[in-house]
């Protein structure tokens, strides 16, 4: 059935209210289970957890859970509206694939890390409903039984070259490895040509909140301008007490002093400092995997009104 035409029906009505209602139930206990994990699953390996994981209250849903509860709700809502009735099983394993990615969005903003058991998650949840598409010969995300396995392949390599690229140019990881395992994940749910796709709104998603921030960063105020300012009743003060003047001289002087001493040891830290970030793409990824679910159709339809352009 046509969504809009099931959103018209009663069965689609019931199940839209449903969706609403179950997207901030799961993100209540989403938020609940990221309070709850061991801690050592927010962590790097080897990494000893902070007192912060330690102490569970890692995540509030009063600050961000209802943002959060909308969106889970919108991806649930348009997932039952692209896999309605007759489809229930894919609609059922592809909202546990949009529950587990939100989850892994929301702990990647924050600790930037990607926990192994929820990307396993996806993967099981993936394969299970690639399994059904293929037996039961529907092939409505999957062309061939081959399809997983290259979306999976794809999907890896992909997120392993931009690290390496990253490597050369930035001598520092250009993607954590949480992402190489994540994206491999959720190609065998997109199979081919479907990761390349979802790479496309990955790479859409990041610009689109990074374009964000930059505009939101124009529009504040500007910090040095700030710091200019007082400086400038810094100086004026200085002016009106001449002793007072001097004495902030030598005391400048022997700051220089100090600063030159610890020069060495800063920069060292800032490298160092630099040298173990890496770009958090798991969100964007996550947010991919909710809008190739949500709006399959769409994308289906705008990826093959592209490629008719080249016919």
């Amino acid at each position: 059935m046509q969504p809009l035409d099931y959103l018209n029906s009663t069965a689609g009505l019931i199940w839209t209210i449903a969706c609403v209602i179950s997207g901030f139930v799961l993100t209540a206990l989403g938020y609940l289970m990221l309070n709850r994990i061991p801690a050592s699953w927010l962590c790097d390996y080897g990494e000893t957890p902070s007192e912060e994981l330690l102490s569970g209250k890692r995540f509030s849903y009063l600050r961000s859970g209802i943002a959060v509860s909308v969106l889970m709700s919108l991806c649930l809502v348009l997932c039952r509206l692209q896999f309605n009735k007759g489809f229930d099983i894919y609609f059922i394993l592809l909202s546990l694939i949009i529950f587990t990615a939100i989850m892994i969005a929301v702990s990647d903003l924050k600790y930037q890390i990607i926990p192994d058991q929820f990307t396993i998650a996806v993967g099981i949840f993936a394969l299970t409903v690639s399994v059904y598409d293929i037996v039961r010969g529907y092939n409505i995300l999957h062309c061939a039984w081959w399809s997983p396995l290259a979306g999976a392949g794809i999907g890896a390599v992909v997120m392993m070259l931009i690290d390496f690229i990253g490597m050369l140019v930035y001598h520092r990881d250009g993607m954590g490895f949480g992402d190489v395992k994540l994206f491999f994940a959720v190609g065998i749910l997109t199979g081919f040509p479907g990761t390349i796709y979802a790479f496309i709104i990955s790479i859409i998603t990041a610009t689109v909140f990074f374009v964000a921030i930059l505009i939101i960063r124009r529009f504040s105020p500007d910090k040095e301008e700030e710091q200019q300012s007082i400086q400038t009743d810094d100086s004026a003060s200085s002016e009106d007490d001449p002793e007072e003047s001097s004495g902030s001289e030598k005391k400048d002087i022997s700051d220089d002093t100090d600063i030159s001493k610890h020069d060495g040891q800063d920069e060292d830290e800032t490298d160092e400092a630099d040298t173990s970030g890496y770009l958090a793409f798991g969100p964007y990824i996550a947010l991919a995997v909710g809008v190739y679910c949500a709006l399959f159709d769409l994308v289906q339809y705008l990826a093959g009104l592209y490629l008719s352009l080249f016919k």
